[in-house]
């Protein structure tokens, strides 16, 4: 039976001599040499599986039938790590192409690779009644997913969603790593500080991954999780290990067969923080290896070396030893999130509100006293307390945004006169009643000053604690920095233009602000404009 890939096709199976499918005639041998067997998947996200014919060879066949373009980015990707990458444990990619369908002028686009023969894990746990598997194998099964990760890294990529299901078991007992769509290379981008595509599995993914950050230590992360699930039988969410109250994942109770060191082996490369993992994927084979000489009994005969270990024996000989360079050591900036920052700007907005309510009341209290408001024309009826009172909350309401417009308002009355003014006026209104008004705001203009006091204290607040701490104070005790892009001290430049932005930004309704509760690194408006990002304390990874 030959099948035809056209995802719209009402009757895909068709008799092998057919070149063209029955129903919607589109050509059944692609590229006039591939005759489609069987469907394989329909479960992923962004297209088909099939098993192909290459005269008497079998190969696979990945189908995009998803034309978003993000889809097809990664598709191509996945054909490019393939074609890259040599190693018995990957299959190996035969070429990327286009099949047009009968009568659409858009194409569906192909990848051809090696088929892999066997079960994947989960299928394996599966058919095994999820029955944990012994320590023994556990530990063959590390060091052969060590020893592909080894090969991925090595060129510069990361696979990204290592989970049981990516992982097969091939009918001589050795494993293989599939599905390299989520895969990426490792790019200055990523060194950087910059983001990447949220792709991850929840239970297996890391808490970076999650949030869209991943690094190479999140394949070590998955790893850890992936033999949690083959070393107890129950996934890493499930509610048998996981407490989802603590977030912590008791897994050992369930295998209390494994060794404490290996276990701790586990954990380590499940560790929350980039930094606690293992640095590369040499310094995991290497604790495999002790952990392989520790634990196994002296009786039990070596495991015979895989193809990749024969093949890196041979090139030692022959050209002797290269040591593996260590991962450069980059930076991991976790985001502050919307709630964290709302919290901290609460506690600044209740700071500087008391500070400039401080400052304007006492210096109030100090010109009367000092008889300077008389000698400056300026005549208060009523008490010292009224009037410490009266511009305090003038100052207070000087740090918000409804002082900041009354401030413009007080520069444009004292700007212009009331003749000017009232030309723009609208006829609907009464110009006596708003010249009235202009005069009366004219007259008490004394007013703008505690106003404008208390703007000056919040930017001073903001300009010098941002420059000396990189925080406020209400940034400071939620963990939060301000920083630029690359992760590094803003300059006291773009600290005025981010305080600014902070403003402006904030005049619709705070419109500005509530952007970091959904782009993508919780940047609000301002930091957009000024080119700067709120993140907790640096973590760096590597030695």
């Amino acid at each position: 039976m030959s099948l035809c890939i056209n995802p719209g096709c009402s009757k895909p199976e068709n008799p092998d001599p057919c070149k063209f499918c029955q129903a919607c005639g589109s050509e059944l041998v692609l590229l006039g040499r591939y005759r489609v067997t069987r469907l394989l998947s329909n479960k992923g996200g962004f297209g088909y599986t099939y098993e192909v014919m290459d005269h008497d060879t079998s190969k696979v066949l990945k189908v995009l039938i998803n034309d978003h373009p993000h889809a097809l980015e990664l598709f191509e990707q996945e054909a490019e790590v393939l074609c890259t990458l040599s190693h018995p444990g990957i299959p190996k990619g035969e070429g990327h192409f286009k099949y047009f369908i009968r009568n659409n002028p858009t194409p569906l686009h192909c990848l051809l690779m090696e088929k892999i023969e066997g079960i994947d894990l989960e299928d394996y746990q599966r058919k095994h009644d999820f029955h944990p598997i012994n320590q023994e194998l556990a530990l063959e099964w590390l060091s052969q997913i060590a020893s592909i990760l080894h090969e991925v890294h090595r060129r510069h990529f990361f696979h990204r969603d290592i989970k049981p299901s990516n992982i097969i078991l091939k009918p001589d007992g050795q494993l293989s790593l599939i599905d390299f769509g989520a895969a990426r290379q490792v790019t200055g981008t990523i060194i950087s500080g910059g983001q990447n595509t949220g792709i991850y599995t929840v239970g297996y993914a890391p808490p970076e991954q999650e949030r869209g950050y991943a690094v190479p230590q999140s394949d070590f992360y998955a790893l850890g999780r992936t033999f949690v699930y083959l070393l107890t039988g129950k996934e890493p969410n499930d509610a048998a290990i996981y407490d989802y109250h603590n977030n912590e994942l008791n897994w050992r109770k369930l295998a209390p067969n494994i060794n404490k060191k290996l276990a701790d082996f586990i954990d380590e490369l499940m560790a929350n923080k980039v930094i606690e993992r293992p640095t590369d994927t040499s310094v995991i084979l290497q604790k495999i290896n002790r952990l392989k000489q520790d634990l196994l009994q002296p009786s039990t005969p070596p495991s015979p070396p895989t193809v990749s270990q024969n093949k890196t024996i041979t090139q030692k000989k022959a050209k002797g030893a290269t040591p593996v360079k260590a991962s450069p050591k980059l930076t991991m900036m976790e985001y502050g999130g919307f709630w964290l920052r709302f919290q901290s700007a609460m506690i600044d907005e209740i700071i500087v509100m008391s500070l400039a309510a401080f400052v304007a009341g006492y210096l109030s209290y100090k010109l009367e006293t000092l008889g300077l408001l008389d000698r400056w024309g300026i005549h208060w009826s009523g008490t010292i307390k009224e009037l410490i009172i009266a511009s305090s909350i003038a100052s207070a309401l000087g740090t918000t945004i409804l002082g900041l417009i009354l401030i413009l308002l007080g520069i444009l009355v004292m700007s212009f006169t009331p003749e000017y003014l009232s030309k723009f006026i609208p006829v609907f209104l009464n110009t006596k009643n708003f010249l009235d008004f202009f005069f009366l705001l004219k007259t008490h203009f004394i007013w703008l000053v505690p106003i404008l006091l208390g703007s000056i204290i919040k930017w001073l607040y903001y300009l010098v604690l941002e420059w000396l701490f990189q925080g406020t104070f209400g940034k400071l005790f939620f963990g939060l920095q301000v920083r630029n892009l690359q992760n590094k001290r803003l300059s006291l430049r773009q600290i005025n233009r981010r305080y600014w932005s902070k403003i402006l930004s904030s005049m619709p309704l705070y419109l500005g602000f509530m952007l970091a509760g959904w782009t993508p690194r919780k940047r609000a408006l301002h930091d957009w404009m000024a080119g700067s990002i709120v993140v907790k304390k640096s973590i760096k990874t590597g030695e």
